[in-house]
């Protein structure tokens, strides 16, 4: 396909339309985002897999989009779009919701609200913006200074699919560009929006198509794209989001939210893994691997699935890829850097010798930077993650399960919740203090992150205020217990320079011994505080 040349973007028109506002139509998007490279795009529409399910040949037009905000993007803040989109001799604007999923929802699937309306233009009527159904989501002191901040403008190939008597997919092969103050972003993505039917056959579809040509989840809409582009900033690292379980929720249930969350974690920090500048990015992705494992191992005997086990240990693998670009990063960030910030922190250290072994450090995680973002690129992440949601979202595992299993499946988690968290907390066993080798206190540590996570999935169930005091506690300890481990990677790092100083390197790493002794002398209080809080549980 041909790349399309910038357009100009229109003026912004803040009067309203005719007194006579056309009605909104009101729809709610659910679609899965693929991006493939530029090269493969005509290829798509052309697999016989997808012929074989076509409803029709496919359709081709261009399609050319002003996005309107104000200068201090209100409409963004508020978490919606505006655009307004030529579509032939059409001219439709639309009011769309951003990342609008909620817990229930499937990972790597966006599911939006929006609104439209034919205009007669390509400048925005902000009449239709008072309608009722949009009350609230437009601020009133937007409409009188929106403007043009970014344009879209591409060739969109469209094919209808119906894997199924009941299901009908619309695969929209999308290639142009983004365009504001002279920059460009390419679009080069495949979108499979739902008709009709269950967000399963989204992920069939999606696995059909990787294994032909190799895409990546994309979670990041144009309107996200664009936004990013006008104003500079780079993806920050995103935080899991409340399950929102509650004492109704059945085990089957719990079990699909918890996997749900942890696959959407993952997903939502790849942008600012690629965007290299933070790698907390990283490191929550990794965050979001171990907790899905560690829902798994707990829900694991109940569903007896090998191909969940399966795809799971894909996962443990994926992990481990990602790991070594941590270390290092936890070298640079923790020690490094704050002795290069406060050369009074260690009088000792020479700081040109600092700012070598700083260089060298850098260079030694270049190569595992590199590794963590291949492995996040490579096919088999995609067919992991689509893997696993395409598994969960078709819930074989509980309509197929045997009448005993599908009995506690069936009932609430409440049942079963209580005894998997006593059954961690006595993993902990009940020593007077913490163990005083650095083994064993990592052994404590990753017991107690066990607990925190699994503590994490259930805290929905039970009062606020009875979880709050032991979260408040293991907290505290778990963070001091981190910051132990760190410790122990950064020296281990250090150690494995090749080419450093000696003496600066005995100096730095006498300096991390020093700040690792401070906070094992506080961790014996911070072990009796936590197990002095009652568990929220009993």
């Amino acid at each position: 396909m041909t790349p399309v040349s910038p357009p100009t973007a229109p003026p912004s028109n803040p009067q309203s339309g005719p007194d006579a506002q056309p009605a909104a139509s009101t729809f709610r998007e659910v679609e899965l985002k693929l991006h493939a490279a530029t090269a493969d795009l005509a290829r798509v529409t052309a697999l016989p897999g997808l012929l074989a399910i076509a409803d029709g040949p496919a359709a081709t037009q261009r399609l050319r989009t002003a996005y309107f905000d104000t200068p201090d993007f209100k409409l963004a803040a508020n978490g919606v779009a505006l655009r307004v989109r030529q579509e032939g001799d059409r001219f439709v604007q639309t009011l769309k919701t951003v990342n609008s999923a909620s817990p229930g929802d499937s990972a790597a699937v966006a599911v939006r609200r929006e609104w439209e309306w034919g205009v007669f233009g390509e400048a925005v009527d902000v009449g239709v913006l008072t309608d009722p159904s949009v009350a609230g989501l437009v601020p009133s002191a937007a409409l009188d200074a929106l403007d043009c901040l970014f344009i879209t403008d591409f060739r969109r190939t469209t094919l209808l699919l119906r894997p199924d008597p009941l299901t009908a997919v619309e695969l929209a092969v999308d290639d142009g560009g983004v365009y504001a103050g002279g920059n460009s972003l390419p679009i080069s993505e495949v979108e499979l929006e739902l008709k009709a039917g269950k967000v399963a056959s989204l992920f069939d579809l999606a696995l059909m198509l990787q294994s032909a040509i190799p895409m990546r989840i994309g979670t990041e809409s144009k309107a996200e794209a664009g936004l990013r582009m006008v104003t500079g900033r780079t993806p920050g690292p995103v935080e899991a989001e409340p399950l929102g379980l509650s004492p109704l929720t059945t085990v089957a249930e719990a079990y699909r939210h918890i996997l749900r969350q942890a696959l959407r974690q993952f997903l939502a920090n790849e942008s600012c893994a690629l965007a290299g500048g933070d790698v907390e990015g990283l490191h929550r992705m990794r965050v979001a691997l171990r907790r899905l494992r560690t829902a798994h191992r707990l829900f694991a005997p109940l569903i007896a699935a090998p191909e969940a086990d399966r795809l799971v240990e894909e996962s443990r693998g994926l992990a481990k890829r990602l790991g070594p670009a941590r270390g290092w990063d936890v070298l640079m960030s923790g020690v490094l850097a704050p002795l290069l910030a406060d050369p009074k922190a260690a009088p000792g250290i020479d700081r040109t010798a600092l700012e070598r072994l700083e260089s060298l450090a850098r260079s030694a995680g270049a190569d595992p930077a590199r590794e963590a973002m291949a492995a996040i690129l490579a096919p088999g992440c995609t067919t992991t993650v689509l893997g696993l949601a395409a598994w969960l979202e078709h819930g074989r595992w509980m309509s197929e399960a045997d009448g005993d299993r599908r009995a506690v499946l069936s009932a609430p988690v409440t049942t079963l919740a209580g005894g998997w968290l006593a059954a961690r907390m006595a993993k902990l066993g009940k020593p007077a203090k913490p163990p005083e080798d650095a083994k064993g206190r990592d052994k404590l540590r990753r017991r107690l992150r066990t607990l925190r996570y699994t503590a994490d999935f259930f805290r929905g169930l039970y009062p606020e205020a009875a979880t709050l005091p032991f979260f408040a506690a293991l907290e505290q300890l778990q963070a001091a217990l981190d910051a132990d481990q760190d410790a122990v990677t950064s020296a281990r790092m250090l150690a494995s320079l090749t080419g450093a100083d000696p003496k600066t390197v005995g100096a730095v790493a006498a300096w991390i011994e020093r700040q690792s002794e401070k906070r094992r002398k506080a961790l014996p209080e911070l072990w009796k505080r936590f197990r002095a809080v009652p568990p929220f549980w009993s």
